[in-house]
């Protein structure tokens, strides 16, 4: 399947990454580090270059089931000079970023599965994609249904303990080797709704609160991923989140409609983990009062 693939290859860029190596691979285009050698470092220019043959073999494996997968100019560079014509600030197309990381989410979670031999997992989600994707006329939506897919099925036939690794796996694949440092909570949380407003899976307008010791409400609205049998997909917050708080327990334990297509998420650290694929769609006031309880 497509997982074990993708697997095979990321691991042969970890073995040919090197932590503090001189070289990098970016996007000539963009000047962005695609996955899988986002953060990953090599010792030497050949063995960088191997490794971009291995980014694009990657991307080609993705494009065989969405053509809609970005394409790269994968170059090898110093880390300390950036060479003429590299960009430094990232594609500024909107649409290049949503894609990029519905793609980034579904591969890296795809992986996971292949690793934790998940296999009833990774072909229910890839049938169900395949079958959605014949009645899906906008072709930007294929990597949306790729990814709602792969999360349908991860939330239906895998146990919570088997989610929680395969999130925590997705997101240790896309933090890379030399990502910063862990930061708090709140840093971790406000960092990951700018990301998603960034890339437009949520709204210019989200906000993270704190609501007592250990919670948070975050609030957004137009979220890509439509709530379905009373339940939200959040797969791709708790992979983002997961990246920025990697030695940290959350869970979401509700998410409330508060109007206008707008959402208010319960987040709860040092919990067992739960909700880190779909949660609970409730019109339980109590997550919206001003009150820090829930």
């Amino acid at each position: 399947m497509v997982g074990a693939t993708l697997r095979d290859i990321s691991r042969h860029v970890d073995c040919l990454s090197a932590p503090g190596g001189p070289y990098a691979v970016v996007c000539g285009r963009t000047g962005c580090e695609p996955h899988p050698v986002s953060g990953r470092r090599f010792d030497d220019r050949d063995t960088a270059a191997e490794a971009a043959e291995a980014a694009a073999e990657y991307r080609a494996t993705l494009r065989q089931y969405d053509p809609q997968v970005p394409f790269y100019e994968p170059l090898v560079h110093d880390v300390e000079d950036t060479p003429p014509g590299v960009a430094t600030t990232g594609d500024a197309d909107p649409r290049f970023r949503y894609l990029e990381f519905c793609h980034n989410v579904a591969g890296a979670t795809f992986e996971a599965l292949s690793d934790a031999s998940l296999r009833e997992v990774e072909t229910a989600a890839m049938e169900t994609y395949l079958t959605l994707a014949e009645v899906v006329e906008d072709r930007d939506d294929f990597c949306l249904t790729m990814l709602w897919s792969v999360t349908s099925e991860l939330a239906l036939r895998a146990d919570r303990n088997q989610r929680a690794h395969v999130v925590d796996a997705a997101a240790a694949a896309l933090r890379g080797p030399n990502a910063p440092s862990t930061v708090g909570p709140d840093e971790a949380l406000r960092a990951t709704i700018e990301t998603l407003e960034r890339v437009g899976f949520v709204d210019a307008n989200s906000v993270a609160v704190g609501a007592g010791s250990d919670r948070w409400r975050v609030t957004f609205g137009d979220y890509a991923l439509a709530e379905r049998t009373g339940r939200l997909p959040t797969l791709p917050l708790s992979v983002a989140l997961a990246k920025r708080l990697p030695q940290t327990n959350f869970s979401f334990t509700a998410a409330t409609p508060v109007g206008e297509g707008r959402w208010q998420l319960a987040v709860e650290l040092d919990e067992t983990p739960d909700g880190l694929v779909s949660v609970d769609a409730t019109d339980d006031a109590r997550l919206y009062e001003t009150d820090s309880t829930y």
